[in-house]
């Protein structure tokens, strides 16, 4: 508490020292902010983008981020057909105009996966022709396998690619406002130069520092989060009418065409009985058919599938 008496570091260098030794990745190449939006808003600042080539669906403050900095959006709709996975030819046959390419991995809401090779390649063709390539791993903590399909620990690597991290996710401190970005040391420093001042708070500093320290408890989510994210997957498919996409992260991507019923009128139906989804109908490119819900404690997870099929699904 004596912390809060003074001005928190400017440069959060404590944190980026602790972040550093546990990324491996050298301090000039990381930057704090307030949550990884303030980041976001801050490379779209700084590249001013003629026009941003973005997937859909997928998070929405890319396009406003993009759209505050005066540059127009192109929408690259992933096929439904093929549950929403990204590939590198329509990346490629629609980015002529584009400075930038967003992707998130995991992707949010479908929780689909872009494999690390593919990416790679995506950057190496985007440095060809010049452009720059924005990577999401918000929720990259939760998934097992991520040394797979991370790319952080190429950013030394490619001058033209920027990822993105956020600790409000996997060590649930949302309301602290926590996202890191990692990026060559030049885009970092003209970052640093647009950004607020003592933008990340001094308790947000030291809960990361304390955060991404605490081996057993990333441990243990990691093996919890999987292990539910399994069982209620499993759960869910047993339920007539729904169709989960298999889950990469702590949230599961849910078809509900076959109940009968929109994600409005379903999520209106849980709401009234204190459980809360999110409906995906506000996202580009999904039909008024999805929503999403997150993977909790099992205790949670037990109630989401009581009231599912209270409401009506049967068990098959």
């Amino acid at each position: 508490m004596d912390t809060i008496t003074v001005y928190p570091d400017p440069e959060a260098k404590i944190l980026k020292k602790a972040v550093s030794e546990w990324t491996g990745l050298p301090m000039n190449t990381i930057i704090a902010g307030n949550g990884a939006i303030e980041i976001i808003y801050l490379l779209m600042k700084h590249h001013n983008p003629r026009e941003a080539l973005i997937p859909a669906p997928t998070f929405n403050e890319y396009e406003i981020s993009v759209q505050i900095a005066g540059g127009n959006v192109k929408d690259l709709l992933l096929s439904e057909e093929k549950e929403f996975v990204l590939e590198i030819e329509p990346i490629l046959e629609n980015w002529h105009n584009s400075d930038v390419i967003f992707i998130c991995n995991p992707n949010n809401p479908t929780g689909t996966l872009t494999p690390r090779e593919t990416i790679v390649e995506i950057v190496k063709q985007a440095y060809k022709a010049g452009k720059v390539v924005v990577v999401d791993e918000a929720f990259i903590d939760f998934v097992k396998e991520r040394q797979d399909y991370s790319v952080a620990d190429l950013v030394t690597k490619f001058p033209n690619l920027f990822v993105l991290y956020s600790l409000t996710k996997f060590f649930a401190i949302p309301g602290l406002r926590l996202g890191l970005g990692f990026g060559n040391p030049e885009i970092i420093s003209k970052l640093n130069e647009i950004r607020d001042p003592w933008n990340v708070n001094c308790f947000a500093q030291l809960a990361g520092i304390h955060s991404i320290g605490d081996k057993q408890y990333i441990n243990k989510t990691v093996n919890y989060i999987s292990e539910q994210k399994d069982y209620l997957y499993r759960r869910l498919k047993s339920i007539k009418g729904l169709k989960p996409f298999y889950p990469s992260a702590n949230y599961i991507f849910i078809n509900t065409e076959k109940t009968g019923f929109t994600s409005a009128e379903i999520t209106e139906s849980l709401g009234r009985e204190g459980v809360l989804v999110r409906d995906c109908s506000s996202y580009k490119n999904l039909r008024p058919v999805f929503i999403r819900t997150a993977v909790k404690k099992h205790d949670d997870n037990n109630r989401l599938l009581d009231t599912l099929i209270r409401l009506g699904g049967k068990q098959v």
